[in-house]
């Protein structure tokens, strides 16, 4: 009993405090329903890059999240292609093999384009996520995103206008 005191006391006090700043740009691809309004549908699928700034302490982190991306809306006539950048903020834990967060976007931006016309809708979104750490500095993420659009070219919608977004992403962190 006394040696396995002695053993737990020297790894608990000995243990490094991990805490610091962090940058950790992602690669990912992300599928979902793009709804227009109105009962108007489309499958949205495309790729996404980002970059994640932040600070990391012993296991709770917090950071500033830019994504930009591009991809198709299909089920819709005429197709269209978007386009999107967003900035939020996202925080979580990490904990061995596991990084869960939850993240905010309070400035979403897509521009829709197909060969008739080009909008651009803003708003704000939701992002809840799963890191899941299979190299020392590599995580496989999987990330549901949830976006409510309020304006189309600077016009408020109507409620039963809003268009809404909600996709999952699979993406690699470094």
């Amino acid at each position: 009993m006394k040696n396995l005191l002695l053993a737990l006391s020297v790894v608990l006090v000995t243990s490094a405090a991990n805490a610091g700043g962090f940058i950790e740009p992602y690669v990912g691809y992300q599928m979902g329903k793009f709804d227009y309004g109105g009962g108007v549908e489309g499958d949205s699928k495309g790729t996404a890059l980002g970059l994640r700034a932040g600070y990391q302490m012993v296991i709770p982190w917090f950071a500033l999240d830019v994504q930009m991306g591009k991809g198709k809306i299909s089920d819709v006539t005429p197709e269209d292609d978007y386009s999107y950048t967003d900035v939020g903020v996202v925080v979580g834990a990490s904990v061995p093999f596991v990084r869960p967060f939850i993240g905010y976007v309070p400035a979403a931006k897509t521009k829709l384009k197909n060969s008739g016309s080009s909008d651009t809708v803003e708003g704000t979104g939701l992002k809840l996520g799963l890191g899941i750490k299979i190299l020392p500095l590599v995580d496989i993420n999987v990330e549901q995103m949830n976006y409510e659009f309020k304006e189309v070219n600077g016009i408020d919608l109507a409620e039963k206008a809003k268009h809404k977004i909600t996709t999952i992403g699979l993406g690699i962190t470094f």
